[in-house]
């Protein structure tokens, strides 16, 4: 009878077959961490990368798992999971709505622009025609558009010095121009050169030839301010985070009277800046009503009464600084603080759908 010889006293070099492709499911066996021969088999660094690939996918997999529960309704600015994966779960309505946000915003500031570009052609042209009352008129105006557009251009330091900066920010050796210059022009007395009057536009005064040499830096600056807001496209976020910037710049410089300085009208940049700050909520309004219902509802409210508030001063172009009730203007500062808390915490929960393109 023929012994049968063990399998381990089996020469390796009598084997020869062709080896098949390794099946990352069998468990390895230990003949693949043996010493190379002369016909070696698959090297062992395959295998290795076999079982690293099989453990990276189940990772991938696992973790893909964990990250696709269903979110709580109105709930988002609890998460804890990156912006990118919380974008995942979006609905197709949000998604929408987030489009629509950013296509209603850039038509506010294409509809302010090209308002402003307006204003200042006509301010040109009254002072042209030595109307001091009709230019005075364009300039506020011109003002007030600015300001719906005052976070934004202000992305551009040296556009917006161009437009819109104060004497007191001018440095040595350098020359006073935009809308304050013209402001300065047209109130200020000619014969004395000092700001004492009460403003208006009434208040007398006004030195039309210097006027006219000041404005057309604004004539020329005009429709760059207006191209470059072409090219905005800020996302909801950010939207909210430009409103949110309208009424703290409404709360500590318009609302103080700061910006105003010679006609004495400051009443115009509070109407304008809190019709600025609405207008970015109206713009994230139906995507926020879809995210956080109830605090959309809740900042909607507070813009009411700030705006019902702001309306009881009275005529912007018709109400000089000193008329301006100090109560009522407390009453504005309060209620713009408590709206600009209100909706910072509503354009937070909008950060899924982006955050770039805006004033900061």
């Amino acid at each position: 009878m023929r012994r049968r010889v063990p399998p381990s006293t089996v020469a390796p070099t009598i084997r020869r077959e062709r080896h098949l492709p390794l099946d990352p499911t069998v468990r390895p066996s230990t003949r693949l961490h043996a010493r190379p021969r002369a016909d070696p088999p698959a090297p062992p660094v395959r295998c290795a990368a076999a079982a690293v690939t099989v453990v990276a996918v189940v990772a991938v997999v696992a973790v893909v798992a964990c990250g696709c529960g269903t979110p709580t309704t109105g709930d988002r600015s609890t998460r804890t999971v990156p912006a990118t994966a919380d974008a995942l779960r979006t609905t197709a309505a949000e998604r929408i709505a987030a489009l629509r946000a950013r296509a209603i915003f850039r038509d506010d500031l294409g509809n302010a622009s090209s308002a402003f570009v307006g204003d200042v052609t006509r301010l040109q042209s009254d002072l042209q025609a030595g109307n001091v009352l009709a230019a005075r008129a364009d300039e506020l105006a011109a003002q007030a558009e600015f300001d719906q557009f005052r976070q934004i251009a202000g992305a551009d330091p040296i556009n917006a010095a161009t437009i819109d900066e104060l004497a007191s920010d001018i440095g040595p050796g350098q020359s006073f121009g935009g809308l304050h210059a013209v402001e300065r022009d047209l109130w200020e007395p000619a014969t004395t050169g000092t700001t004492g009057t009460p403003g208006g536009l009434e208040a007398p005064g006004g030195d039309v030839s210097q006027a006219i040499s000041d404005v057309s830096g604004l004539v020329a600056q005009a429709p760059v301010a207006e191209y470059l807001l072409s090219r905005n496209s800020a996302a909801p976020e950010a939207i909210g985070a430009t409103g949110v910037d309208d009424l703290n710049w409404l709360e500590n410089v318009a609302v103080p009277e700061r910006e105003e300085l010679y006609s004495h009208l400051d009443a115009v940049d509070i109407a304008a800046a809190s019709t600025a700050a609405h207008d970015a909520f109206l713009a994230i309004a139906p995507l926020a009503t879809l995210v956080a219902p109830t605090l959309t509802t809740i900042v909607g409210r507070r813009f009411d009464a700030l705006r019902t508030q702001v309306a009881a001063l009275g005529v912007p172009t018709e109400v000089v600084d000193a008329s301006l009730p100090p109560a009522s203007l407390l009453s504005i500062s309060q209620q713009t603080d408590a709206t600009a808390a209100g909706l910072a915490q509503l354009s937070a929960t909008l950060v899924p759908f982006g955050t770039g393109g805006g004033s900061s």
